[in-house]
Order: C-alpha cells, then sequence, then structure tokens
C-alpha cells in the first residue's frame, strides 16, 4: 500500500479517525487540535490546546498551551506544554517537559521529565531508568530501573526497585519556600542509593533495602518502629554536588 500522509493546519483543527490507518503518519497544528484515532505512522501534533487519543505504530510528538495525551504508542514520545497530562502505554524512548505534568501511565524504554510540578500516580510503571527535574514532585508507581531526581521539594510513595539518587537544592519561582530542599519518602526504596537534601523525613509505610547513602543539615526523621539499619547518614556540607 502507497505510504500516505495526512496534514491539517488551521484557525482550530479537529478530526476524528476511527480505524486503523496502515502506512499512514498525522500532522496536525491549530488553536484546538482535537484527534482520535490508529496509525501505523508517526504522528505530530501542536496547538494552544492539544488532545490527542488512539494508537500510533510510530512516534508521537505533542507540544502546547495545554497537552493531553492518551495513547499507546510504539515509537518515541516528545511531549513540551504549560499543562500536561499523559495517559496509556509508550514504548520507547519518552522525552517529557512542561510547567506542570501528570502521569498516569506505562514507559517501556527510558524517559526523561522536567517541570515546575510533577505528580506520577500509583498505577504508573517505568521499565528502565529515569532522569527528573521539578521544582515539586510527588512520585508514585513502580521504578524498575535507576532513579534519578532533583527536586526543591519530593514526596516518594512508589517502589523503586533499582538505585535511587535524590538530590535536592534550594527552590526558586513559585516553588520557593525557606529556600530548603525537603523530602518525604513513604514508599519502598529496595536498592538503596542515595539521598541529599536540606531535610530529609521517613513516614510511615517507608522501607529501606540495600545501602542508603543520606547527606542532610541535621539526621533524618524517622516514625516510630523504622527500621534504620540500612542508613548510612552524614552531615550535608553545602550542596549536594
Amino acid at each position: 500500500m502507497k505510504s500516505m500522509f495526512l496534514t491539517a493546519t488551521a484557525f482550530a483543527a479537529i478530526i476524528s479517525v476511527g480505524a486503523t490507518a496502515q502506512d499512514r503518519s498525522v500532522s496536525m497544528s491549530g488553536i484546538a487540535v482535537d484527534y482520535r484515532g490508529e496509525t501505523t505512522g508517526n504522528g505530530e501534533f501542536s496547538g494552544a490546546s492539544v488532545d490527542v487519543s488512539g494508537r500510533f505504530g510510530g512516534d508521537l510528538e505533542v507540544s502546547g498551551g495545554a497537552v493531553d495525551v492518551d495513547a499507546n504508542v510504539g515509537g518515541d514520545l516528545d511531549a513540551s506544554g504549560g499543562a500536561i497530562d499523559i495517559r496509556g502505554r509508550f514504548d520507547g524512548y519518552a522525552d517529557i517537559s512542561g510547567g506542570a505534568v501528570d502521569i498516569d501511565a506505562a514507559f517501556g524504554s527510558r524517559a526523561s521529565i522536567s517541570a515546575g510540578a510533577i505528580d506520577i500516580s500509583q498505577g504508573s510503571s517505568f521499565a528502565d531508568d529515569l532522569d527528573l527535574a521539578a521544582g515539586a514532585a510527588d512520585l508514585n508507581g513502580t521504578y524498575s530501573g535507576r532513579l534519578e531526581a532533583e527536586f526543591g521539594e519530593l514526596e516518594f510513595g512508589g517502589r523503586a526497585m533499582g538505585v535511587v539518587d535524590f538530590e535536592g537544592d534550594k527552590r526558586s519561582g513559585i516553588f520557593r519556600r525557606r529556600e530548603r530542599s525537603e523530602i518525604y519518602i513513604s514508599g519502598a526504596l529496595e536498592a538503596g542509593g542515595n539521598v541529599c537534601a536540606h531535610e530529609v523525613t521517613f513516614m510511615d509505610g517507608a522501607s529501606v533495602g540495600g545501602t542508603l547513602n543520606v547527606r542532610a543539615d541535621s539526621e533524618p526523621v524517622y516514625p516510630a518502629g523504622f527500621d534504620a539499619s540500612n542508613i548510612r547518614f552524614e552531615m550535608r556540607d553545602g550542596d549536594c554536588d
């Protein structure tokens, strides 16, 4: 079948495709972009408001002021915008950046996420390494690979099966509060790793396997009955570099 390429550019672009389109790639831009469909090719969408759902055999690229994606993507994901909501499954490399990012999805390869605020749901999963940078982050879900996070404030309630590297520093902008980084851990750090922040607090439900090296301005806060035998603490000297 001859390859097809669908393009729409208008003041407001709206398209709906109900059946699988073989060998097709889709490109749309406009003030409001709304796509529903399936394709074996790539998808590229941009606009002030972008709403995309369906299946893509290739890569998916989306950008806009408000981005909503609910899709299964066989290739890579590139998403950028002011407010981003990501749902579905993404098999390739994922690169996500925005002002506020909400994720309820499964990722099969490496991922990189940066935002002012990041919220990852309990049902999310990352099969490979994740690099993350945020002013404020609420991380739940399951992380099978290495998890690296730079943050102003971090709440971790998920399950990290690989080594973690959590690095906090002073905040800036709307997330600034006393210029002190804080991390609250209520999840499982099964392989240990490194945590550095001004303040480190372990909450009810937290558990640590392997060796976890903690650097902070004072000793971590632990809940009653917490097993801290795997934690190695030292005073933080300046920043986390």
